[in-house]
């Protein structure tokens, strides 16, 4: 005998599941399709307005800059520079280059410091306000990487910004146009302007753009504390925002920094904005132009000139309120915002709703105590289970695909086969928990039972990620203004069907859910790893036992058809994926070996973090391959390596001397001149824990002081980027009364040229991984003073 809590089909008999099946699709569709970035608007650049953002001009910009890798330090870092003074001079901007040294001391040993060169141009407003704007990108790139996306995308985009700035009319306040050198290893250009150019001082707003991978929407993830004006304002202000709270929530507690992030230290306000797809060519050399998706620099370029705009006329010298902000776009159209401060009392509202709502299903005689509880229970259940199945088909993938094991980043080049298989393979688990639970328990119970979850999620949002909170509050909010119309609509007899607007209301009352929730799986997928699909498919099951009444209606004919069915799918997509990946031109295999000298003992080795050889490598690894550290060239870094000798080559080695040596109240201060015979684009010294360093600084800037120890376990140690040739000065100030032990080890990019020496080629479907040591060479030299 069929419970009466399950009887929710209503009048319109076999064609309300079919109806709604196809309105679920249809916001799917919709929901994943808004995340989507704008089209490109057109491919002849003399066509776009003067005054408007051409994607064909910004891409023009990239021909040039994403030619070839140009990390700092390197010569073709330089011609990337020299290209952007001329476009901007070209524009008849004030533009310059700051050189400075910046250190990065929130790193562990090694720290890193460098000599960076800054583009800076600044664009005269109206108003005179003495308040700027600021638009940053950086200029140079991972070793390995042209940097199409990362992050020429950005720096084309605000070189077009600016073109399209000076076209049509000035804004009120100047716009500062910033392209950061060396932000790969450590966001030091962001460092010495923050620290050092006096137009930082200026700054009222910053917004920095980047990007990780070659795709998918420009998604503004970050915001400065106190973000309730500048988000509010940044709604205004762009026609195709994406951007939620939740991004940021998540962000923060993800180990990764942008130059955002030192602006942000800074105390300056300001957006960050980024696109995701695509990751296999993150460091890559799959990050060229022919990669780049055009919509993505398009969706760049329009935030960038609809900000410069929006906020070149505003007042900065009164923003509006300095609250934090919980904010969502919905289809990527329009930016839902309000005061976190309204977080607990929508919570409060919710959870007396939800509590009006279960006394109103219990007192109709839809909902019975002890089935809502079944009804609870069972949700968490299929929660854990979906995670847990999910994660377990990622675990057997990444054994089974040897692309998904080797490609950085957890994401492989069948990713999105794979991310339809765990998606499928929840809402199997979805359907199965209906069929079994749905008749027992109840559909309405079970309907009933997941909004309580949706509330302990709410409630523990609301006090710990408040950002997060939005995604618990609304869809729960509207599915239980669905379940109470139909509470009060709706007969509790089971033989009755329920009246068609009651299910329509039902269904529609959902639909909040299904447009919220696919934005944010659409987003996970893009930013996480695969093997955190697990998250993903929990907030999946939640929105799909939430949905329990329709489910009810689409299985109550065919039961386990729609489960069978949708892991036969599942199936489909996992063996797709699997019998399909291979490594290929278009999909190269990642592989990694450097090569170091030690100029102390005259031996050489090749250095690779690989498991083992591959075709191409096996060339240097021959014989007596060993594992373990490698501490003549890396003595900081505590890894196996496989390593193998290789042949010396006529290297000279990096060159110390002492400027200034003297002991005073039992400190001794050594002052050094270190150079790089070859002209290297990374200079590295390190010394040991026994010899006590107390102080350190390089070219004036400190590096360490007696207010933090180093670290006493690996010693001290710096990486310098871009030493100029005359060198660094470094002053090391140390306790001991024994000789200072000096290892020191310059860095090249490119494997060493020897006479009688020659070895193939990568083939097309090889690249380097995106380790910086990978295709490097070193050579090091240890001195005693």
């Amino acid at each position: 005998m069929t419970p009466k809590s399950t009887a929710t089909s209503s009048r319109g008999g076999a064609l309300a599941p079919v109806l709604t099946l196809l309105f679920v699709a249809s916001l799917v569709y919709l929901a994943a399709t808004g995340q989507r970035p704008p089209a490109v608007e057109g491919s002849n650049a003399t066509d776009a307005p003067a005054a408007e953002f051409s994607t064909a001009r910004a891409r023009a910009h990239l021909e040039t800059l994403a030619r070839s890798p140009h990390p700092t330090g390197t010569d073709a870092n330089a011609e990337a520079r020299a290209y952007l003074l001329g476009q901007l001079s070209a524009l008849g901007l004030d533009a310059q280059v700051q050189e400075a040294t910046a250190v990065n001391r929130d790193t562990s040993a090694p720290t890193h410091a460098g000599t960076v060169r800054n583009v800076v141009a600044r664009l005269a407003g109206a108003g005179a306000t003495g308040r700027a704007l600021l638009f940053a990108a950086h200029y140079d790139t991972a070793p390995n990487s042209h940097g199409a996306g990362d992050d020429g995308a950005g720096v084309a985009a605000l070189l077009e910004t600016a073109r399209a700035l000076r076209a049509g009319p000035p804004p009120r306040n100047d716009v500062v146009f910033l392209f950061t050198d060396a932000e790969e290893p450590g966001s030091l250009g962001a460092r010495a302007f923050t620290a050092a150019h006096p137009w930082a001082r200026d700054v009222a707003v910053t917004f920095n753009f980047e990007a990780r991978g070659s795709g998918g929407p420009s998604v503004m993830f970050e915001t400065s504390a106190d973000n309730e004006w500048v988000v509010s304002e940044f709604a205004r202000a762009v026609p195709r925002p994406a951007a939620s709270s939740l991004a940021y929530e998540v962000y923060k507690l993800l180990p990764n920094d942008t130059d955002m992030t030192v602006f942000k230290a800074a105390g300056q306000t300001g957006l960050n904005f980024a696109f995701l797809g695509d990751a296999t060519s993150y460091h890559t050399r799959l990050d060229k132009l022919e990669n780049l998706d055009g919509r993505s620099l398009r969706h760049h370029g329009s935030h960038a000139l609809g900000l410069a705009r929006h906020f070149g006329g505003l007042d900065l010298t009164r923003p509006g309120a300095r609250g934090s902000a919980v904010y969502f776009d919905v289809f990527g159209r329009f930016l839902v915002r309000y005061p976190q401060a309204w977080v607990l009392p929508l919570a409060a509202l919710v959870t007396l709703l939800c509590a009006a709502v279960m006394v109103l299903g219990v007192r109709r005689r839809h909902l019975r105590p002890a089935a809502l509880g079944l009804g609870f229970a069972a949700s968490l259940l299929g929660v854990c289970a979906a995670a847990a199945a999910v994660t377990l088909l990622c675990i057997v993938v990444g054994r089974l695909d040897a692309t998904f094991r080797l490609m950085p980043l957890g994401v492989a080049y069948n990713n999105d086969l794979y991310v339809a298989g765990c998606m499928l393979l929840t809402l199997a688990l979805a359907a199965a928990v209906v069929v079994l639970c749905g008749r027992r328990v109840g559909a309405l119970n079970l309907a009933a039972g997941a909004a309580l979850c949706w509330l302990l999620l709410l409630l523990l949002t609301s006090a710990a990620l408040p950002g997060v909170s939005y995604l618990f509050a609304w869809p729960l909010l509207f599915a239980l203004l669905g379940l109470g119309y139909y509470f009060l609509s709706a007969a509790p007899d089971a033989d009755a069907p329920a009246p068609a607007l009651a299910y329509v209301v039902l269904t529609l009352a959902a639909g909040v859910a299904v447009v919220l929730g696919v934005q944010v799986v659409y987003q996970l997928f893009l930013a996480l790893p695969l093997l955190t699909s697990g998250l993903a498919a929990a907030l999946v099951m939640l929105l799909a036992v939430l949905l329990a009444p329709q489910l009810d209606a689409l299985t109550r004919s065919t039961r386990w058809l729609l489960p069978g069915l949708l892991l036969v799918a599942v199936v489909g997509c996992a063996a797709t994926g699997l019998l399909t990946a291979r490594f290929d031109p278009a999909h190269p295999r990642p592989d990694s070996v450097f090569y170091g000298l030690d100029s102390d003992t005259g031996r050489a080795s090749w250095v690779s973090i690989d498991d083992a050889p591959d075709a191409w490598t096996r060339q240097f690894f021959q014989s007596a391959v060993e594992r373990g550290p490698v501490p003549a060239f890396l003595p900081q870094v505590p890894l196996d390596f496989m390593h193998s000798p290789a042949p010396a080559a006529p290297l000279p080695p990096p060159v110390a001397t002492v400027l200034e040596d003297k002991t005073e109240n039992g400190l001794r201060t050594l002052r050094l001149r270190l150079a790089s015979a070859r002209r290297a684009a990374l200079l590295s010294v390190y010394v040991g824990p026994q010899a006590q360093v107390v102080a350190s600084a390089v070219n004036g800037q400190a590096v360490s002081d007696q207010n933090t120890p180093p670290d006493t376990e690996l010693g001290w140690g710096l990486n310098y980027f871009a030493p100029p040739a005359e060198g660094i000065e470094l002053t090391l100030t140390t306790r001991t009364t024994q000789p200072l032990r000096l290892h020191l080890v310059d860095s090249t990019y490119g494997l060493p040229q020897q006479d009688g020496v020659s070895y193939q080629p990568r083939p097309d479907d090889v690249m380097p991984n995106l380790l910086p040591v990978t295709d490097s060479t070193f050579v090091s030299k240890t001195f005693q003073f």
